[in-house]
């Protein structure tokens, strides 16, 4: 009998705080080698934070989080990078001047890769958006939403060997656009990354994961596997009305 492969990423029982607010009450989930898993729930129900803990951005004072079995609590966010974890956060961050081709050479340089992989990096991101490749040398920052969310993915790609932490992917995005971003995540995760994706688009996130957990004030109070609660309108009603 074959084991299991070992989690890319573990939370177990993680509380997390900003200031005194107590945010995540004793959160646990995994995410599996070529696994897309999305983390789903109400504004304010702990989705962000949750990543934001895992990449060290926010306090975390119980619990333990494992990066491909390295415990990352505690270290800063740019050793939880060089852990092999790539992060697209909510706002894009595009780097005002700094054109396309120089925010993937930052990332590349930030992860502290030998020279050849960075490059090869690289070459898979313009793989990936090949719509982006005509656009290197312009200032990221003045591209359309969808240009530069596609820039921040390939930024996270770059850094992220083995795992892809993406929130709010499709905020803000047409529909058209917002299904070839989720079409990127479903065939990176084919590819064997670990994707965890927190997305206010329920029903396109139940589309593209394999499970699925919903968190509500900061505790998980649903999880499953994603065909399964697909074909379950009982569930869709009771936690899909967001």
């Amino acid at each position: 009998m074959r084991a299991e492969p070992r989690p890319l990423l573990e939370l177990d029982g993680v509380q997390a705080y900003y200031g005194l607010a107590h945010v995540l009450q004793g959160v646990s989930l995994t995410v599996g080698p070529g696994e897309l898993v999305a983390l789903l729930g109400r504004n304010g129900a702990g989705k962000t934070t949750t990543v934001r803990s895992i990449m060290g951005l926010v306090s975390v004072r119980g619990g333990r989080i494992r990066c491909d079995g390295r415990d990352v609590v505690g270290l800063p966010a740019e050793q939880v990078a060089r852990a092999g974890v790539g992060y697209v956060p909510e706002d894009r961050r595009m780097f005002p001047g700094l054109t396309v081709r120089e925010n993937f050479r930052l990332a590349a340089l930030g992860s502290r890769r030998p020279r050849p992989q960075q490059q090869a990096a690289v070459r898979r991101v313009l793989e990936v958006f090949p719509q982006l490749e005509p656009h290197l040398d312009r200032d990221a920052s003045r591209l359309s939403g969808g240009q530069q969310q596609m820039v921040a993915v390939g930024r996270a790609l770059i850094c992220g060997q083995k795992l892809l932490l993406v929130d709010e992917i499709t905020q803000g995005l047409a529909p058209n656009i917002a299904a070839d971003l989720g079409r990127m995540l479903r065939r990176v995760a084919d590819e064997g990354l670990g994707v965890l994706l927190v997305e206010q688009n329920s029903q396109m996130a139940l589309e593209l994961a394999d499970r699925v957990f919903v968190l509500d004030q900061g505790v998980v109070v649903h999880s499953g596997d994603a065909a399964a609660l697909r074909a379950d309108p009982t569930w869709m009603a009771q936690h899909l009305q967001l």
